[in-house]
């Protein structure tokens, strides 16, 4: 959860990218109909070495939970992640020529 020592990590490693990325979890009580609601935001970045930013994608999802909230999020999440991924890697060849 250091940011600054996983960019040192990597660098001392060779890395020629680096991922950064957040996931946010909203959880509420739906007073209207009276059922658990949950939100999911991603946000990523890639950068090359030197940090200048190759690509960023975001996504949100949101849906009523039932009982298993957490369990919603990761479906909210597994639901979105292809798209980001997708974004990520076509702006990686874009941006790479590969």
């Amino acid at each position: 959860n250091d940011p600054d020592a996983a960019i040192s990590a990597a660098r001392r490693m060779a890395a020629q990218y680096i991922l950064r990325g957040v996931i946010d979890t909203q959880i509420s009580r739906n007073p209207l109909v009276n059922v658990n609601q949950v939100a999911v935001r991603l946000d990523f970045t890639l950068t090359g070495s030197n940090g200048r930013t190759i690509s960023e994608a975001s996504a949100t999802n949101a849906s009523y939970s039932g009982r298993d909230v957490l369990g919603m999020a990761l479906t909210l999440v597994n639901e979105r992640a292809d798209e980001v991924v997708a974004k990520l890697y076509s702006d990686y060849c874009r941006r790479t020529g590969r």
